[in-house]
């Protein structure tokens, strides 16, 4: 991913702004939010409730390819944000 990066800017602004974890619990960890661009199966099966309770809170998920159970995450007590999710929409429409 860092490679990634790299090619579309300095090396030296991808190595002070972006950090690369090894997993993703860490990578969650004192976090206002996290963001689900892929629909990879790993990610669907991520303990969410794990995530939840090391993040900062209010605690927020944005899922853009809609693979996650978005009643069980605010069950956990995140506010879900979902690409093509009429409802979120309305929901926070009005905050």
């Amino acid at each position: 991913m860092r490679w990634e990066l790299e090619q579309r800017s300095p090396a030296d602004l991808v190595t002070k702004l972006v950090t690369v974890y090894d997993n993703p619990y860490s990578a969650a960890e004192d976090a206002h939010a996290i963001v689900v661009l892929t629909e990879w199966d790993e990610f669907k099966t991520l303990d969410y409730e794990r995530i939840y309770k090391t993040m900062k809170h209010p605690a927020s998920v944005f899922d853009g390819r809609l693979i996650l159970d978005q009643r069980q995450l605010r069950e956990y007590g995140f506010r879900t944000f979902a690409i093509g999710d009429l409802a979120a929409k309305r929901r926070y429409k009005a905050l």
